[in-house]
């Protein structure tokens, strides 16, 4: 799909948003370099992972690339049920065309082509958050980095682990199952996991539990502490056996690190102190098409009917039966709506504020009963997601 972006006064230039072809390759290194220090190598590394077919960007006056990003398929995950979705992942503009007027642009016609292809939302990380909530992107979920000692992890389960290969079926499977017990985790796609296995790949392990009550994948390239790259745990026992697996490594590695949830099973199962935060930030959504968000994703109440007013669109009614939503125009008859703006719905849709703290800053107006109902719908575990993409 080509979309026109046509900039401000001071570039009146038409510039498409194009599909990356073989011979873009050597540029879109260039800016990932310039845009993310990233090495000749990573950035190659890079290119291959994501699979050039998912980059898109923008040709300057000469023809070369001036911007690109990945345009990533997947969906998020909300109480069991995957919403369409697209990562927008690693905007880089050259140096000599930042601040000119190019990201909220790029960003939208992304936006457009995603929702041509059915994406109901978009996320990403962004780097200066002004600029991509001028695009309609708003806070939605959590990154998060935690970190331990290893002298101070738990030693007295002997689950036992399997070495594997890093593509063993088994993980995704698992993997698959952790999605369904958190909120906002991405169904993974083929440049999701090819990230995940990024070199240095002789550094890197596989191992699975018995019974495959839980997995690791462990990078072992970094003597200053065992980085986690990925992992899952069935239940508090599981967790308790990969916290005292990952003890076996305490005379090589002082520290490890993982990515888990607000809500952390590996934190829950630590029996004292020696853990910190070592790292979080949030990504950020924008609602692409509202009633095909709703229809999609799971809800924690089984029956519920409420209306909401997002911007300037007419009402849409939700109304869930036996936990799964049916989504149209608000009836007349329906009475009073709740509204807010599509950056406050974003962040009520993962469930990263509620209606009610959003009606605290004067996000949401409506009903207190209704206020208090949409809370009870979009009610669950913290939103996030357990890789930067």
């Amino acid at each position: 799909m080509m979309k026109s972006i046509i900039l401000g006064s001071d570039m009146k230039k038409n510039f498409k948003l194009e599909p990356a072809i073989a011979g873009d390759a050597t540029g879109i290194a260039s800016l990932l370099s310039w845009a993310f220090g990233f090495g000749r190598a990573r950035s190659e590394e890079y290119i291959a992972n994501a699979g050039l077919a998912s980059l898109r960007l923008l040709r300057g006056e000469d023809g070369l690339p001036m911007a690109c990003a990945a345009l990533l398929e997947t969906a998020h995950v909300f109480h069991r049920r995957p919403v369409r979705a697209v990562n927008i992942a690693h905007v880089a503009i050259a140096p000599e065309r930042r601040g000119q007027g190019l990201a909220v642009p790029l960003v939208d016609a992304l936006c457009e082509e995603a929702k041509a292809n059915g994406a109901a939302v978009a996320t990403l990380f962004a780097s200066t958050r002004p600029v991509y909530r001028k695009a309609g992107f708003e806070l939605a979920g959590h990154e998060i980095v935690y970190e331990a000692e290893t002298a101070a992890l738990p030693s007295a389960s002997r689950l036992g682990f399997e070495r594997v290969e890093l593509d063993d079926q088994r993980l995704a499977g698992a993997y698959a199952e952790k999605t369904l017990r958190e909120s906002g985790l991405l169904v993974r796609g083929t440049a999701h996991w090819n990230e995940l296995r990024r070199a240095p790949t002789d550094a890197l392990a596989a191992y699975l539990a018995e019974g495959e009550a839980a997995y690791l994948i462990l990078d072992m390239g970094n003597e200053a502490r065992l980085e986690v790259r990925d992992w899952f745990a069935a239940s508090p026992e599981a967790a308790l056996g990969l916290l005292s697996f990952l003890a076996r490594f305490r005379s090589v590695y002082p520290a490890v690190r993982w990515h888990g949830a607000p809500h952390d099973d590996l934190v829950a199962a630590m029996p004292d102190k020696g853990w910190r935060l070592a790292h979080q930030e949030e990504w950020l959504l924008r609602v692409l098409d509202p009633a095909a968000a709703l229809r999609q994703r799971g809800y924690h109440v089984d029956a519920a009917r409420l209306a909401l007013r997002i911007g300037e669109a007419p009402p849409l009614e939700i109304d869930i039966r036996a936990g799964k939503a049916e989504v149209g125009e608000a009836a007349g008859a329906l009475g009073g709506a709740v509204s807010l703006q599509p950056t406050a719905f974003a962040q009520l849709f993962t469930g990263f504020r509620s209606a009610s703290k959003l009606a605290q800053y004067g996000l949401v107006s409506g009903d207190s009963a209704d206020i208090r109902r949409c809370d009870q719908l979009f009610a669950g575990s913290p939103p996030w997601v357990a890789e930067h993409f």
